[in-house]
């Protein structure tokens, strides 16, 4: 998905920018961000509010010693719901030698939110010290983002997507989506 800025679209295009930017730095206000980037032929998708109402209620701070990283999902309807999934990968930015493959341990877990039926990821292990491939040659050392734990979740535009990491760390996330086609597998 992209987002087109282009000068020709004309002004239902700038209200969807300008929407975009309102909604962008309200998420940010509350330190959330939204994910309202579409295709230039679609109209933005905007953020549920009961999603938004269901973080300030029901989730916890942060721990000490940890961030809470929250992803808002643009609505859909329940039914092109399950068609999506979330994949949320947790990770840091190091120096990198740059032609290893690097990848951090950990686990992702999820923990209940007791009497709310909700809930969120918190990350376990270490994510200082990452393993790598060793293969021969030294390229540039270059920052990247190095990977560690990673979880695929069901797209719910209802409900904030909340994942605990010890401070430092970043939380990126990418959109699943199912193919229309349904294949049979044969008996053999």
């Amino acid at each position: 998905m992209r987002t087109d800025h282009g000068a020709s679209r004309g002004t239902a295009h700038t209200s969807v920018n300008r929407w975009h930017s309102a909604m962008v730095a309200a998420a940010l206000s509350i330190g959330v961000w939204a994910s309202t980037t579409t295709r230039a032929d679609e109209p933005a998708a905007a953020v549920d509010p009961g999603a938004v109402k269901n973080l300030e209620a029901a989730y916890p701070a942060a721990p000490e010693g940890m961030e809470r990283k929250v992803i808002l999902l643009p609505h859909m309807e329940r039914d092109a719901e399950s068609d999506y999934r979330i994949e949320v990968v947790v990770g840091r930015v190091l120096p990198t030698d740059g032609v290893n493959r690097y990848f951090l341990g950990g686990e992702l877990r999820e923990v209940d939110i007791p009497g709310w039926g909700f809930s969120y990821f918190t990350v376990e292990g270490r994510l200082d010290a990452p393993a790598s491939t060793r293969v021969a040659g030294q390229g540039t050392t270059a920052p990247r983002f190095v990977a560690g734990p990673s979880r695929l979740v069901p797209y719910n535009s209802r409900l904030p997507l909340v994942v605990m990491v010890p401070t430092g760390c970043e939380v990126r996330w990418r959109v699943w989506r199912a193919s229309p086609e349904v294949h049979a597998a044969p008996t053999k």
